[in-house]
């Protein structure tokens, strides 16, 4: 997430516990505040959802953050989950379903591999290997648009 500003919170949250802080907490930082005295999944997924509805606050790649969330709610429900075996899980049932794609995405070719969308753009196509370039050019299915500084594509 972006405008986060992990180190100042974390500043802030041991004010709060030692009990200097001149300002009441915001509701980010009563929820970290809840999740460091009781620390739990459920808290961890309170924590990330506060944190993602501040202002100025915008996640990377939204679907990573719901996958989190998502496991992190698995290891709630579940007795003796691991996150990172939650995440494995998930992330097996996701290449089963499929994930959508949005109206319009940019990515790398490993981001939207086995990802289809009507028209596709390729920019620096002349810069890509032979596997990137099959996958960029694979990706539209009524349009490709290629762009290169050459005529001619040439494998490396």
């Amino acid at each position: 997430m972006t405008n986060v500003g992990a180190a100042d919170l974390i500043r802030r949250i041991q004010s709060l516990v030692r009990g200097t802080a001149r300002n009441p907490p915001t509701a980010v930082e009563r929820i970290a505040l809840a999740f460091t005295q009781a620390p739990s999944y459920r808290g961890a997924v309170d924590v990330l959802i506060e944190m993602n509805k501040e202002a100025g606050v915008r996640a990377y790649r939204p679907a990573v953050l719901r996958a989190c969330i998502k496991a992190l709610q698995l290891c709630e429900g579940t007795d003796g989950l691991k996150f990172h075996d939650a995440a494995i899980r998930l992330r097996e049932q996701n290449r089963l379903v499929g994930r959508p794609l949005p109206r319009r995405a940019v990515g790398s070719t490993l981001l939207l591999k086995g990802l289809e969308a009507e028209i596709a753009v390729v920019l620096n196509a002349d810069a890509l290997n032979a596997r990137n370039l099959y996958v960029a050019v694979t990706r539209g299915s009524k349009g490709l648009i290629i762009c290169s500084t050459t005529p001619i594509l040439k494998s490396h």
